[in-house]
């Protein structure tokens, strides 16, 4: 995310960048596609498939998503969160397995598809 002043009031603003990722594409807030076919994601699956992709192959701790998505969550719930978001790009592709648990730091990754 970039960032701009208002030029109404100075306070300072995110502004949303599109991103390619290999077979994934997030065009805008709430709106990814998985190898050209749109996905259908619930608010807190987009965030966390956004922060994943755009941590570029490095480890999110489970409770950096936790501060993400800013509600009263715990580390377990994240997991379910990725369980459904790893099912949700299995409706595209079966095989699917761009999202890596780090087994002892509690993490997760995005793993670009190879090429």
């Amino acid at each position: 995310m970039s960032y701009h002043n208002c030029p109404h009031c100075g306070i300072q603003l995110k502004s949303f960048e599109p991103l390619v990722c290999g077979n994934v594409r997030i065009d805008a807030p709430g709106h990814i596609s998985y190898r050209s076919n749109p996905l259908e994601l619930a608010p807190t699956q987009f965030i966390i498939a956004e922060a994943l992709i755009r941590a570029n192959g490095r480890g999110l701790e489970r409770s950096t998503l936790v501060n993400l998505i800013d509600e009263d969550l715990n580390e377990t719930t994240i997991t379910q969160y990725v369980k459904r978001l790893r099912e949700a790009f299995k409706t595209l592709d079966p095989k699917f397995k761009q999202i890596q648990c780090l087994r002892g730091f509690g993490a997760y990754r995005w793993v670009p598809a190879e090429g």
